[in-house]
């Protein structure tokens, strides 16, 4: 190839553009490599400190939470501890640092963050934070009664002077001590055939003059609770009504179960509805014989004649016994302000439990369809165990429209449909789990 012919020319051109062409292409692909591994450690160190950061901010705002350097409302409290991953030892850990904590203010924290009052004992108890004669003041004034707050203690090991503190400044007698520790929590007291247990201290509520009311209205109360989270309760009011069959099979299509508070009558169609509710493995409680709240709360007398027809009613529709109810009104309404607390205390004593609710599906004042089905999903999505009161009754058409496209949404989300059980925490205005 001679220099200055034509092939030279040709072969200077390629090798021209290969330099061009190739050295840029080799230079970018090192630099790219570069880039990359240099962006990638940046990204770490980023999410690294990042991390730092959060668990710095999360101790932060918990310990201010905690001496009271910062208001946070219940719903604060339980977005800090669920998304940070902050156990309750690790919480109990930071309160117990912090100097100003208190007893009281220990309870108000672990209650706010969304443990039950037993959880709360047990942890007092096994963790000793606090003495029991000074646990026991702050329990007691939250609805906790002596024997529940015994039952605890004595199974974490308390000293027997301690113990008997507690339970004399209950109200107790040295024999009714002396029975209760004995029988490892049997303490029954009054004419309690339940085997609940209940304060029945109240000077106001004297249990001997119900005794002899209805002596067969009596069941079993159970010795602990259940509390599952993630898990949802329907419930329906009212029933049975037209809508009750519709019910059942919007239920029965998304394999739930819920709970009927009845207002039966003794009607050939009731009975046949109540046969069918319980045949479905669904839960009946009673509501009420009238729901005509004037006559039901004008005495616990009143209550009990109320509470027991409707109580037979069922037995002899299904052969079974209720063992829940819900006030008519909830437990806590302008009507029995001033019987509630016997009546809860006689209620108690013979072994049932009422269950309020913490959903409100807002039928029963005229809610339409859009309001539901956007309220009661986003009011189950901000607590652990919702328990939606819905009615089954003619006036409430809308519950019925909704409720198929209401449990899609919520079967969607993993959630569990469950009835009420007599061993299911209950969810209270009012009472011992209030």
């Amino acid at each position: 190839m001679r220099f200055g012919s034509v092939e030279f020319f040709k072969v200077l051109i390629k090798t021209v553009l290969a330099i061009f062409f190739f050295v840029p292409l080799i230079l970018a692909v090192v630099f790219g490599v570069l880039f990359v591994q240099k962006n990638a450690k940046v990204t770490q160190l980023q999410e690294e400190n990042s991390a730092i950061q959060q668990e710095s901010d999360k101790n932060a705002v918990i310990a201010d939470v905690l001496v009271g350097q910062r208001i946070a409302s219940a719903a604060d409290i339980r977005e800090i501890i669920d998304r940070s991953g902050t156990s309750y030892d690790d919480l109990i850990s930071l309160a117990l640092s912090q100097k100003d904590i208190d007893a009281n203010g220990l309870y108000g924290i672990l209650s706010k963050s969304g443990l039950s009052d037993k959880d709360i004992i047990d942890m007092a108890a096994a963790k000793q934070t606090v003495g029991a004669s000074e646990f026991y003041d702050i329990m007691s004034k939250n609805g906790i009664t002596p024997t529940e707050l015994a039952a605890a203690v004595l199974q974490n090991g308390v000293s027997p002077e301690e113990l008997y503190e507690m339970l004399s400044e209950a109200g107790m007698s040295d024999a009714d001590i002396i029975d209760y520790i004995n029988n490892r929590g049997a303490y029954t007291p009054g004419n309690n055939t339940s085997g609940g247990n209940t304060d029945t201290s109240d000077p106001l509520y004297d249990p001997n003059q119900y005794a002899d009311l209805y002596p067969d209205m009596y069941v079993t109360a159970p010795a602990s609770y259940n509390y599952e989270e993630g898990t949802i309760y329907f419930t329906f009011d009212d029933g049975p009504s037209i809508y009750t069959n519709s019910i059942l099979e919007y239920m029965r299509k998304y394999n739930a179960k819920g709970t009927w508070f009845v207002v039966p009558s003794r009607t050939d169609s009731c009975y046949a509805s109540l046969r069918a509710i319980a045949n479905d493995g669904h839960t009946i409680g009673v509501h009420s014989a009238t729901h005509e709240y004037e006559t039901i709360y004008a005495s616990v007398e009143a209550f009990l004649k109320d509470f027991h027809e409707a109580w037979e009613i069922v037995r002899d529709a299904t052969g079974q016994t209720p063992e829940i109810f819900r006030f008519p009104g909830g437990s806590k309404n302008d009507f029995n302000e001033e019987t509630r607390d016997a009546i809860i205390k006689e209620m108690t004593r013979r072994g049932f439990r009422f269950y309020d609710w913490n959903v409100e599906s807002g039928d029963v004042n005229g809610a339409s369809w859009d309001q539901m089905y956007n309220s009661i999903p986003r009011d189950c999505h901000a607590l652990k165990r919702p328990v939606i009161l819905m009615h089954d009754s003619a006036g409430t058409p809308n519950a019925v429209y909704v409720l198929e496209d209401v449990l899609r949404v919520l079967a969607g989300e993993d959630y569990k449909f469950d009835a009420i059980h007599n061993d299911t925490e209950p969810v209270q205005f009012i009472g011992p789990f209030s």
